[in-house]
């Protein structure tokens, strides 16, 4: 069992999922409080200035839509991190089989992109 999303964005564990999103917190200067089950931004990172994070961080990992409209906020907000997400090296499991933790921010932000394009929803199965 794993996330399966539509535009090909991701393929994976759900565990594989979830340290991708450990490192986008990272990458923002944030943090995953495990206690809490919350993940927290860095300073300047909120939902006004990027709501498409917190879309992508909010969102569930095994079901659901992301809008058109917010696919595109989404590709925005993840392809300003690409660097600090290439300082996080490869991974491991299905993050390192797909390349990384840019390759992977990468994958999603293309089918956030196509799904935009196309007027369609991103879906999490």
């Amino acid at each position: 069992m794993g996330l399966d999303c539509s535009h090909d964005a991701f393929s994976g564990a759900y565990s594989a999922f979830m340290r991708f999103r450990i490192a986008v917190a990272e990458a923002t200067g944030g943090r995953w409080d495990e206690k809490e089950g919350f993940f927290y931004f860095g300073e300047g990172y909120d939902s006004v200035s990027h709501p498409g994070l917190y879309e992508f961080m909010g969102h569930s990992d095994c079901d659901g839509v992301i809008t058109p409209e917010m696919c595109a906020r989404v590709a925005d907000d993840l392809e300003a991190l690409i660097p600090e997400l290439g300082k996080k090296g490869l991974g491991a499991g299905h993050l390192l089989r797909d390349g990384g933790y840019a390759a992977v921010a990468e994958r999603f932000i293309k089918g956030c992109r196509e799904a935009a394009a196309a007027n369609e929803s991103l879906e999490f199965h």
